[in-house]
């Protein structure tokens, strides 16, 4: 783990030199030293930080290698940061007595030493439960100072809380407790202390406006006089790794510094101020840190209220606009299958997985090959030897051990894997650790779901997506995000668009609206490239605002183009209307504009293996699969992005012969199962090609009108947030 470094108040002036000239140096740097004190778990990295430091001191003291024993004594330990430090460590051999001898000074200082300053770049990890020492478990007769931080039940936010359990949540709460000297009554036994100090971390930036740390950002608020964001990634998730603060970390980055004047008090919220450094290299933005300072006039201050994001408020025209969750009764997670093996771009891999899952007898192996979901190193959610009570509704209910199976696999149905990429799943509740019963209890050939990204926002292309499958819990664009169905039972007679919004809007138009009208509105004015980048400044703040006109001339005609928008989005199957050219079926661009595979460009099926590589020849518009080739596909269709993934490079990289994801952290590699795919191109890959590619070329042939739409809807009178709230409390 990295160090964890601490700075014990002493009362130095810390002008010395400058006041007392070159001389003053050594003295400065020994009683700078006789304040510094680092934590290291591993053995490898405390060593480097040991010399470094010593190469620091000698560099800034001016001392000569014969001389290195002159130096001041490093407080350096091998401990656990997030340890229980109430106890001793228990017996180690003699060889490794000094390590003993080490974590218990350590644990004498997380205990009693005072300190003034935690700084720190904390470990990332997700899903790290049961890795959070005493910091996560407590000990006898003391709570956890996690739980400090957990949001009570009736803030509706419960989900959400396993967020917390992540290393870099861990080291921000011991770092709290430590310097602040918060939760001391509920975790130590003790009273609360008036501290003052410094903590300043560099961490993923998660939950500067999770829901799941709503308590966290409450008692920051509550214990911290001040407190400065600094936004590392504008660029958002996974952006190119020249941008990168740190280059393997996908995630975006933040440094936070959190400072504590003595006396403050409890009722009067940390101010919180947030800045963002400029986009582009890694190097611009180290230049734009040294250039930083806290009187810098960019400053933006953050909302004050308890547990608000620290973000930026929303302002202005964006801040008066209703949130589209406003206009939802439920939204909710999508399926979490938690094993990939049972998704596939075809049927016949997933009836060969299962096939081989069933035929291994060896108990162990069985699980092995399952993939449970492992808590504490045991099985989770799902197993091989759990039995169910209920299947998913209107699929064929196994609800038995899948130890004992011996069936044949429930009948595979298309599923909504990624934004316009549609696989195939096994509908059975046994092998999918979070099925999200109410998508498939609800569920029709009426049923549309709308997604969009929830806990960051767009960074380009369409801002939501809509698709008529059941829809996976990371379908917008591969990290997350939530599912608005447009129904909320089978029959489609029970809308899942508020009511009293639809009755608002059919006074205000002078017309009826249905359910159906307001989904189609939102994807002519949201599901497009012109919205993201129109918004950009806005969207610093996760959380998709709806410009909704007043006009009910172009409500009209908004409703109009978004039903064709979600009938792409759904291949066909849904908001069917020939008379509008909406016919049932494959949507297709004219005859001579439609991508084909001309008999010279076949993609090559058995005995050719699979192929490995995807390009695009702008010169001849050729979409070029291994030896195979796709005529007639424009530039924009081939750079055709949902929020920075490419479609088409997505949708071939589930498809190619080589479908290994790199394995970040310590993460489990996947089921043996995953190895099991097709051994050559399969005849339903270059159907199901020709129809993304239609859809996608239908799409932007659609943008224009979309960024027209939008630029007139913004020029005229908007349905304001007050206004829409004020008629739903008279039941309107």
């Amino acid at each position: 783990m990295t160090p964890k470094l601490g700075v014990r108040e002493t009362g130095s002036r810390p002008n010395v030199t400058a006041d007392l000239g070159p001389g003053a140096v050594r003295g400065a740097i020994a009683a700078a030293a006789d304040r510094l004190i680092g934590f290291e778990l591993q053995f490898g990295p405390f060593a480097v930080a040991q010399l470094r430091l010593i190469a620091e001191f000698q560099t800034l003291m001016k001392v000569k290698d014969s001389e290195t024993s002159t130096l001041p004594a490093l407080k350096l330990f091998i401990t656990d940061t997030l340890g229980n430090p109430y106890v001793e460590d228990e017996w180690l051999p003699q060889f490794m007595q000094p390590i003993a001898r080490s974590r218990q000074e350590a644990n004498a200082i997380k205990k009693g030493q005072p300190i003034t300053v935690v700084i720190g770049n904390p470990p990332y990890k997700e899903k790290a439960e049961g890795r959070g020492g005493w910091i996560e478990a407590g000990s006898a007769g003391r709570a956890a100072p996690l739980d400090w931080w957990r949001p009570p039940a009736e803030w509706g936010v419960g989900a959400h809380t396993k967020h917390l359990k992540n290393l870099y949540i861990y080291f921000w709460r011991w770092a709290t407790w430590k310097v602040f000297g918060t939760g001391h009554a509920a975790a130590a036994g003790q009273p609360d202390r008036d501290e003052e100090g410094i903590i300043c971390y560099i961490t993923v930036a998660g939950f500067l406006n999770g829901e799941g740390f709503e308590k966290m950002r409450q008692d920051l608020r509550r214990t911290a006089s001040a407190i400065w964001v600094i936004d590392c990634s504008p660029e958002g998730h996974q952006p190119e790794v020249a941008t990168r603060i740190f280059q393997g970390v996908q995630q975006p980055v933040c440094i936070v510094v959190a400072a504590r004047k003595k006396g403050k008090q409890a009722d009067a919220p940390a101010s919180v101020q947030y800045i963002t450094l400029p986009e582009g290299r890694r190097e611009d933005k180290f230049s734009a840190l040294a250039r930083l300072s806290l009187a810098d006039g960019a400053w933006v201050a953050c909302p004050t209220g308890w547990r608000e994001p620290f973000l930026p408020a929303a302002t202005g025209l964006w801040a008066e606009m209703p949130a589209l969750t406003d206009l939802f009764v439920y939204d909710g997670s999508g399926v979490m299958p938690g094993r990939t093996w049972v998704i596939a771009p075809d049927r016949g891999t997933l009836s060969r997985r299962w096939d081989r899952l069933i035929a291994e007898k060896d108990a162990d192996r069985k699980e092995v090959l399952f993939h449970p979901h492992l808590r504490g190193g045991e099985p989770g959610d799902k197993h091989v030897r759990k039995d169910l009570k209920k299947g998913l509704a209107n699929h064929e209910q196994r609800l038995s051990p899948v130890i004992s199976e011996t069936q044949s696999v429930i009948k595979p149905v298309r599923y909504g894997f990624r934004s316009l990429d549609r696989q195939w799943i096994i509908p059975d509740a046994r092998l999918i650790n979070q099925s999200n019963p109410s998508l498939w209890d609800d569920y029709s050939d009426k049923q549309v779901f709308l997604t969009a990204p929830d806990d960051r926002s767009p960074s380009n292309g369409p801002a939501l997506t809509f698709l008529g499958l059941i829809p996976d819990l990371h379908h917008y664009n591969g990290r997350g995000g939530r599912t608005m169905p447009l129904w909320r039972d089978a029959a489609a007679s029970l809308t899942n668009i508020r009511s009293e919004a639809l009755a608002f809007l059919a006074e205000s138009y002078g017309r009826e609206v249905t359910p159906e009208d307001v989904m189609a509105y939102l994807a002519a004015l949201m599901a497009h490239p012109a919205f993201t980048e129109r918004f950009e400044r806005d969207l610093i703040q996760p959380g998709l605002r709806v410009p909704l006109t007043a006009d009910a001339g172009l409500f009209g005609r908004a409703v109009e183009i978004g039903g064709e928008v979600v009938w792409l989005h759904c291949h066909g199957e849904r908001f069917v209307n020939p008379a509008a050219g909406r016919p049932k079926g494959p949507p297709r661009l004219p005859v001579e504009e439609g991508p084909f595979l001309p008999e010279s460009g076949a993609i090559p099926g058995a005995p050719e293996p699979l192929p490995d590589t995807i390009s695009y020849d702008a010169s001849t518009r050729h979409l070029i699969i291994g030896k195979g080739h796709v005529d007639r596909v424009t530039p924009a269709m081939w750079a055709y992005e949902v929020s920075g993934k490419p479609v088409i490079r997505q949708w071939f990289s589930y498809r190619r012969r080589d479908r290994t994801r790199p394995i970040i952290g310590d993460r489990r590699p996947p089921s043996p199962l995953d190895a099991i795919q097709p051994d050559h191109w399969l005849a339903e890959y270059d159907s199901d090609l020709i129809d993304l590619l239609h859809v996608i070329g239908r799409l932007v042939k659609l943008e224009p009108a979309q960024a027209e739409l939008l630029k007139e809807v913004l020029d005229k009178p908007l349905i304001r947030l007050e206004t829409l709230a004020s008629d739903a409390d008279h039941g309107l």
